[in-house]
């Protein structure tokens, strides 16, 4: 499998304001790596591994790329249970689940950690 790029909507819950974070999901990314990603351009291997956020956000819609893998979000470090299965949020899917998605909040660190290897 070659390196996809995936995204990550976001909506303020004050502003209103849409927010799209790229995601790179590397050829094989391996259980216990980050996947990488950017907000100001496509998602490269040269990205950093972790987000913050402007704004208390909801994460409103999730479309990776990868085929399979499983990734967990991370604050601060710490595992939060926020858990996307990449076959459930395929781009063909019209019903993501993305009510499992987790709303993020400003002042912390978020990475995307995979805990099931991504593949095509």
């Amino acid at each position: 499998m070659a390196a996809t790029i995936g995204t990550l909507t976001m909506r303020g819950r004050q502003s209103g304001r849409r927010y799209t974070l790229s995601v790179y999901n590397p050829a094989a990314g391996a259980a216990g790596s980050y996947v990488l990603m950017d907000w100001n351009a496509p998602a490269s291997a040269n990205s950093p591994n972790f987000f913050t956020v402007p704004e208390v956000v909801d994460c409103i819609d999730f479309i990776p790329t990868a085929a399979t893998g499983t990734i967990e979000f991370t604050s601060d470090g710490m595992r939060t249970a926020a858990i996307a299965d990449y076959s459930a949020f395929g781009a063909t899917n019209p019903s993501r689940p993305v009510g499992s998605l987790p709303s993020l909040a400003p002042g912390k660190t978020y990475r995307m950690l995979v805990v099931a290897p991504l593949a095509a």
